[in-house]
Formats: structure tokens, C-alpha cells, sequence
């Protein structure tokens, strides 16, 4: 399958390699908003359209798109270019990476799935989920649209999670909890309530001790 990646920066660059190493996927260019290609009008040795016309470089007939693997604008950007592809005629496709284990879920177009994840069954992953590396969707999850869950996320079982909503690296959702919409998560929060739409949620336990890891280890390590 003939693909084309959005993007021109670190995520893309690093999506490319892994799409690269996928015998089912055929990398051959990249897409960006005209304001920001590249000069030399290629990356990774690949050529770059413009997206306001990428049509005519890469014809929806032919290709499919993924992404943008990006959570800009609280994933909104994700969703609004997702949409003028739809309305350009292009189909997408997704990524699991080998090493992941989706069994008997339900994953969404234009999804993203990276080494080392779980999905248990009967869970449901909405158009463009993107989970990073290690991340657990616990059985019957009901994950949105457009969302991204950075790595050492854990959604519990029966879950609940909106649309355009972004989990930073290393936090939880209990059972059968929900997280609205447009809600941001960071990284390290444990979350056993319910989170209303467009909430922040954050949680903050760490205590610096200056010069204290010296006496730490002397007192109690020995």
C-alpha cells in the first residue's frame, strides 16, 4: 500500500522509520501546510507537497494518508486535517507495530499504534487514536476521535474517554471512569474520578530536597 506521511518535523521523522521497517506499507513522500516546506521540497530523501494541493502531487486514488501524528492544538489540528482529507477524496491507513497485542478491539481509521502496547478486547479506539509506546487500554474502553495517549498510559477496563484528548506520559484512569472531551491529562496523574469536558487535570506530589540524595543514601541505604 502507497502512503504519504503529514508532517516534516521529529514525530514524522520518526514515523517514517517505523512505517519503513512495515513490508505492508510503501512510503513515498510527505504532505505540510506550503507554509512550512522544506526548502530543498524533500525529507528523507522523499518529496513533500503542499498540502493545499496535494491532490495533484499525490492523487487520492492512489494513495492513502496517516496522520498528522501530532497533538497540536489539543489534537484539533489532528482532526481538522483528517477531515479535509476525507473531503479531498483520500482514504487512510494505520500503523500497529509488531510487538503490540490488539486483540479482538475495534481501531479506527487513520489510527497510530507503536511497539510494546495493549489493547484488550472489546475495547474501542476512535478515528486517529494515536498511543506511544507501552500503553494499556483495558477491556471495553470506549476511547474518542483524534485522542493521544503518550507513553506509560494505563486506561482501565470499561472506561470512558472524549474526543481531542491528550494523556501525558505515565498516568492512569481507573475502571469505569470517564474523561471528557478536549480534556489535557499530565504526565503522572492518576485520575479515580470522573473529568468534565475541556478540564485540566493534573496531579502534583514531588518534593526536591536540595542536596538531600547524600544524606538519603548515608542515613537509610547505608
Amino acid at each position: 500500500m502507497d502512503i504519504i506521511l503529514f508532517g516534516v518535523g521529529q514525530i514524522a521523522e520518526v514515523m517514517a522509520h517505523y512505517v519503513q521497517q512495515d513490508p505492508a506499507l510503501n512510503l513515498v513522500g510527505f504532505t505540510v501546510d506550503r507554509q512550512y516546506l522544506p526548502p530543498s521540497g524533500a525529507f528523507k530523501g522523499l518529496p513533500v507537497a503542499a498540502w493545499e494541493d496535494v491532490s495533484s502531487t499525490f492523487p487520492p486514488h492512489l494513495i492513502r494518508l496517516l496522520g498528522p501524528v501530532s497533538y497540536r492544538g489539543n489534537n484539533t489540528f489532528r482532526r481538522d486535517r483528517h477531515l479535509e482529507a476525507r473531503q479531498k477524496g483520500y482514504r487512510f491507513a494505520s500503523y500497529v507495530h509488531p510487538s503490540s497485542h490488539v486483540s479482538g478491539a475495534e481501531i479506527g481509521e487513520n489510527s497510530v499504534i507503536l511497539e510494546d502496547c495493549t489493547v484488550q478486547p472489546y475495547a474501542r479506539l476512535g478515528a486517529g487514536t494515536i498511543l506511544w509506546s507501552k500503553v494499556h487500554i483495558g477491556h471495553h474502553a470506549q476511547i474518542g476521535d483524534f485522542c493521544f495517549f503518550a507513553s506509560f498510559c494505563g486506561i482501565a477496563g470499561n472506561a470512558r474517554v472524549g474526543d481531542c484528548t491528550f494523556f501525558g506520559g505515565q498516568t492512569g484512569l481507573a475502571d469505569n471512569r470517564s474523561v471528557g472531551s478536549g480534556c489535557i491529562v499530565g504526565a503522572g496523574t492518576v485520575l479515580t474520578e470522573d473529568v468534565p469536558d475541556g478540564a485540566l487535570a493534573v496531579a502534583r506530589g514531588v518534593r526536591i530536597v536540595q542536596n538531600g540524595a547524600r544524606r538519603f543514601a548515608r542515613t537509610l541505604l547505608g
